[in-house]
């Protein structure tokens, strides 16, 4: 899933915290999703792919794509030739989107901020992109992401500006750093999440390796 621009079908819907109207909304929007998001420029999905190939190099390691959407951050990883990973998203036509591009081994309909259907440590890996901004994920999603993570495997992720700042979650990462759950690696500045418009749209990427 994406930061919106205001041309798409989230921007009425970014303040509301309504579950199931956003899930409603990226249902509609499935089918226009990849143009409209192209046609803005937007980059985060791509720009992951490149922290992954920093910090995971076994091609084989299990990799969660955390609000995976259509797919966009998968098959960028999938064309690098990363062959096990799975997807989750809120919408299941989304998820429906991504099958053909035969990047996941698995898409599972999961809401982040619930408890995850995986087992403990299962994962070398989570990326998240677009999905920490206004009015989606929370942040209780990092516990559980932490869970699933293995200990030494990386969460690659970006979180809009004003959220990080406005939102709790500058708060919420520091205390999961504090209590040793995970280890700040690597913090980016704030980065344009569109290269056409919308240039107060930015989100910093955060990897940290899971302790």
């Amino acid at each position: 899933m994406a930061d919106g621009t205001s041309e798409t079908p989230l921007a009425s819907i970014y303040e509301t915290g309504d579950e199931a109207a956003l899930e409603a909304e990226y249902d509609k929007w499935s089918d226009s999703y990849d143009a409209d998001t192209a046609a803005g420029g937007y980059r985060f999905p791509f720009l992951v792919a490149g922290f992954v190939a920093r910090y995971i190099q076994s091609l084989d390691a299990p990799i969660l794509d955390a609000g995976a959407g259509t797919g966009l951050g998968g098959e960028s990883l999938a064309i690098l030739g990363y062959r096990n990973l799975t997807a989750i998203d809120l919408s299941q036509k989304m998820l429906d989107r991504a099958v053909p591009l035969g990047a996941y081994k698995h898409l599972e309909r999961m809401k982040l901020g619930d408890a995850l259907g995986f087992e403990d440590n299962c994962f070398e890996g989570v990326i998240s992109t677009g999905v920490f901004t206004e009015g989606h994920a929370p942040t209780s999603s990092f516990d559980e992401l932490i869970r699933v993570t293995r200990p030494g495997g990386y969460i690659i992720f970006t979180v809009r500006d004003n959220v990080y700042r406005d939102k709790g979650f500058q708060q919420k990462q520091e205390e999961l750093t504090a209590a040793g759950r995970w280890k700040l690696v690597e913090k980016t500045e704030p980065v344009r999440a569109y290269t056409v418009g919308e240039p107060h749209i930015r989100g910093f990427f955060f990897i940290y390796q899971v302790v």
